[in-house]
């Protein structure tokens, strides 16, 4: 499972996706709220970091600070805006972040702020008076291990998911995969 890429590669290769649409709409904000979803739901599904920077609570939301400083303004990045990485994204973080695109891709700026506003690692860490503040990968990862319904949420490709139902039905099956995941 591969796991801190560059925050670069990883907005590199969401703004390559952004730009084999028919209208392409990637912005700044757009940039960051995605990085943040990324960020956070590569972190509950596999405890890891998906690229190696902090999030950090903006006034207008999640923020990846080297990525705002390389993509600032509110203009659509264009595909000359970016520079070309030589780094290569890993195939399961490339179709990690192509999941995180199908789902949240289509969404507005605007729309994945509000999104981005509601949920606590954000409303917990924001100081209006405050300057950069953390919001710590814990603060991710609980949220969306136990707020964000499943159906919702972004899993690794090596993640297995099972119904709860399925641990209640043989007490010595769930000792066993008990065990298996906590290996």
């Amino acid at each position: 499972m591969s796991r801190d890429i560059s925050p670069m590669a990883a907005a590199a290769f969401l703004v390559s996706l952004d730009q084999l649409q028919l209208e392409p709409d990637m912005t700044p904000m757009k940039l960051q709220k995605l990085m943040y979803i990324a960020q956070a739901n590569y972190l509950a599904s596999t405890n890891r970091r998906l690229f190696s920077a902090t999030v950090e609570a903006f006034e207008h939301g999640p923020v990846v600070y080297s990525v705002w400083r390389e993509y600032s303004g509110q203009e659509i990045i264009r595909p000359e805006a970016h520079r070309n990485l030589d780094e290569d994204i890993p195939e399961d973080v490339e179709a990690f972040l192509s999941k995180v695109w199908q789902k949240f891709g289509s969404k507005s700026a605007s729309w994945l702020r509000r999104y981005t506003h509601t949920q606590e690692p954000w409303l917990r860490n924001y100081n209006p008076d405050g300057f950069r503040c953390v919001i710590p990968d814990q603060d991710m990862v609980s949220y969306y291990q136990q707020c964000v319904p499943a159906n919702e949420r972004i899993l690794h490709q090596a993640v297995v998911t099972v119904p709860a139902t399925l641990l209640d039905e043989d007490a010595e099956a769930d000792a066993a995969l008990r065990a298996f995941l906590h290996r």
